[in-house]
């Protein structure tokens, strides 16, 4: 069935490793992935957990904790699941920056980028653009 209404122009939407392999009816706590690599939710809002053919809800039936989901029950052995991540950080360098401002408890700071490339490194050592949205 096709989607009735306006059709999504943009979006990060993934869908994650299966980790049904690792249930055994005790386990609780289980390391999300996407294509083997360690993924770090931005929180547990951005994910749909289907455990069992069944939503799960974010804050009481599961939580995050880093690239970690943490479910309140354990899931049974044999159970499927799928997570899907409904948002994630972009790496769209639609124009250059002059300027960020990063906010702390001191007080504001400001750093200069000067149209250069701004990156990020992950856990693993790879380095990813990043752009901010300045609306």
């Amino acid at each position: 069935m096709a989607l009735i209404g306006r059709q999504l122009s943009s979006g990060a939407f993934i869908k994650l490793d299966n980790i049904s392999s690792q249930f055994d009816s005790n386990k609780t706590t289980f390391n999300l992935t996407h294509g083997g690599v360690a993924f770090f939710p931005e929180n547990p809002f951005t994910l749909i957990v289907s455990l069992g053919g069944v939503v799960k809800e974010p804050n009481l039936e599961y939580l995050i904790d880093e690239n970690e989901i943490i479910f309140a029950t354990p899931p049974s052995a044999g159970q499927k699941i799928f997570i899907v991540v409904l948002s994630t950080v972009t790496s769209i360098a639609a124009q250059p920056f002059k300027s960020l401002i990063i906010g702390a408890r001191s007080g504001a700071h400001s750093i200069d980028l000067k149209g250069k490339n701004f990156a990020v490194q992950d856990r693993a050592g790879a380095f990813y653009n990043i752009a901010f949205n300045v609306s």
